[in-house]
């Protein structure tokens, strides 16, 4: 989320080595050692103006936005697992380097054996987008996810799961034709937490079945697919 107000600001740093567990191998301690620059909570939705949401499957109480330096950004992606896995509250997390930035953000729930673990659903990673520049997508992004654009505040975890969703659709505004009008038009789904959940299943399905579709050599396979790939963007239409 962008233009978070000022009452959630914080800007608190965080001690590295609580990113390295006792149960790391020595070459995973050294991997974020010397990956890991510096990390920071810059800020925390926390207190019950939006309420925080709680069953048996969510504990959400706080949304966090972290600030995460790496030395490169090509080991982005196992960072951002080891890191939303760790911070078992909903976040964004920022990671950077000299020149771009990547968005991170992961639809998490309570596992069902240990209620102190959390397990990934979904994930969100943004493309690489440079700082110096900003091109459309991070223009795009930072108007989509600005606090005061966000529509469902009706508790944090409605917000959070809007936010990841926009997320997404932003980051693959070539997934299919009119994907942008979901935001750009302020859909009536955003106001309700199932349809975005739905919404992001069908449109995770779609990236899988495009991405298959054109892997598949088989003439027969690649049919199928297609057809699938149809039925898909109906659904979304």
């Amino acid at each position: 989320m962008f233009d978070v107000p000022e009452r959630y600001l914080k800007e608190q740093p965080i001690d590295v080595k609580q990113f390295i567990r006792r149960d790391m191998r020595k070459s995973e301690k050294d991997r974020v050692r010397a990956g890991l620059q510096s990390v920071s909570l810059v800020w925390q939705i926390a207190g019950e103006e939006i309420p925080s949401f709680m069953d048996e499957d969510y504990n959400c109480s706080v949304i966090m936005g972290l600030d995460v330096q790496l030395q490169s950004l090509k080991g982005v992606a196992h960072f951002a697992e080891l890191i939303q896995h760790m911070v078992k509250a909903p976040c964004m997390i920022r990671f950077y380097d000299n020149a771009h930035e990547v968005f991170s953000f992961a639809h998490k729930r309570l596992s069902h054996t240990n209620s102190s673990q959390v397990v990934i659903v979904d994930k969100v990673l943004t493309p690489p987008l440079s700082i110096a520049f900003p091109e459309k997508t991070a223009v795009k992004l930072k108007q989509s996810l600005a606090f005061g654009a966000l529509l469902n505040k009706s508790d944090k975890l409605s917000l959070y799961l809007e936010a990841t969703v926009k997320a997404f659709i932003v980051s693959h505004s070539k997934l299919y034709n009119g994907i942008e009008k979901l935001v750009d038009e302020n859909s009536e789904v955003w106001y309700n937490r199932g349809e975005v959940l739905v919404l992001f299943e069908k449109l995770l399905k779609l990236q899988r079945l495009m991405t298959a579709a054109r892997a598949e050599k088989l003439p027969g396979e690649r049919a199928r697919l297609n057809g699938e790939i149809k039925r898909v963007l109906e659904e979304l239409r």
